[in-house]
C-alpha cells in the first residue's frame, strides 16, 4: 500500500494541534457539536486531514463521534470529573514539584508576565483570553520540569477537562482564593520550595474540579456550560507587600 504524501501528514498534524489547543483552552463547551466542515473552515484545510485528526482525538476520549460527519465534546458525570481530578492532582503535582527545583529567574519572570496578562484579561471581562492564559500559565510551569513524557500525560488529561473550564465562569473565578494561591505558587517556584509549590497547585486544581463536580444534577450528570456574559470586573487588591495579586 502506498504511503500518504508528506503534505497530508503535515495537514493532519496542523488540524490535530489546533483542536488540542482549542480543547485544552476551553474554546469548546461540554456537549457542543462540531461538524467536520466547521473545523475544515476554521483551519483552512480539506475534509481529509480533519477526518484523520478527529479520529485520533475520538480514540483519546476528547470527542465522541456523531452522525452526519460531526463530533461532540463529551458530557461528564460527577464520578468521571472526580476521577480525572485525582489523576491530575498526582501528575501535575509531580510536574510542579520538579519545576520548582530547577526554575530559572527567566522562567519565573515568564510566569509572572503570563499571570499579569491573565489579570488584564479578567479585568476587562475577556473570558476567552482568560481561559487561554490559564492554559498558557499551567503549561509554561509544567515545561520547566523538563519531563516531556509527563507533559504529554498532562496534555491528555486536559483534553478531557479543558471544556469544563467554561463552568468556572463567572462565579468560581470571582473567589479571592484564586489570586492569593497563584501568587503563593509563583513565590514558591522562585524560592525553589517544591513542597509548597506542589501544595498550591494541588489546591488550585482540586478546588476547580471539585467545584465542577458539585454542579452535577441528581443523576450525577454535569450540564453543558451556559453562555457567559462579558462584563468588567474590579481589579483585585494588592498584597500586603505591594505586589499585584495574580488570579
Amino acid at each position: 500500500m502506498p504511503s500518504r504524501p508528506p503534505a497530508d501528514t503535515s495537514l493532519r498534524r496542523q488540524v490535530y494541534g489546533w483542536l488540542r489547543d482549542a480543547l485544552t483552552a476551553g474554546r469548546f463547551t461540554p456537549g457542543q457539536k462540531l461538524s467536520f466542515r466547521f473545523v475544515a473552515g476554521e483551519v483552512g484545510v480539506s475534509l481529509t486531514p480533519v477526518r484523520e485528526a478527529i479520529r485520533l482525538l475520538v480514540a483519546e476520549g476528547a470527542f465522541e463521534m456523531q452522525p452526519n460527519r460531526s463530533v461532540r465534546v463529551p458530557l461528564m458525570t460527577r464520578d468521571k470529573v472526580l476521577e480525572l481530578r485525582d489523576i491530575r492532582l498526582a501528575v501535575e503535582g509531580l510536574a510542579v514539584e520538579k519545576a520548582a527545583k530547577r526554575a530559572t529567574r527567566e522562567q519565573v519572570a515568564r510566569l509572572r508576565r503570563i499571570a499579569s496578562e491573565l489579570l488584564e484579561a479578567r479585568n476587562r471581562g475577556d473570558f476567552a483570553a482568560d481561559r487561554q492564559k490559564i492554559r498558557e500559565f499551567h503549561f509554561a510551569l509544567y515545561a520547566i520540569a523538563g519531563l516531556p513524557t509527563l507533559q504529554r500525560v498532562i496534555e491528555g488529561l486536559w483534553l478531557q477537562t479543558g471544556p469544563y473550564l467554561n463552568l468556572l465562569y463567572p462565579d468560581f473565578v470571582a473567589s479571592p482564593r484564586g489570586p492569593e494561591r497563584r501568587l503563593r505558587l509563583i513565590r514558591a517556584v522562585q524560592a525553589h520550595d517544591a513542597a509548597t509549590a506542589r501544595r498550591e497547585i494541588v489546591a488550585d486544581i482540586g478546588g476547580a474540579l471539585t467545584y465542577v463536580a458539585g454542579l452535577a444534577d441528581a443523576a450525577g450528570m454535569i450540564a453543558p456550560a451556559r453562555p457567559v456574559e462579558t462584563r468588567r470586573r474590579r481589579r483585585p487588591p494588592s498584597s500586603p507587600s505591594g505586589e499585584a495579586v495574580f488570579p
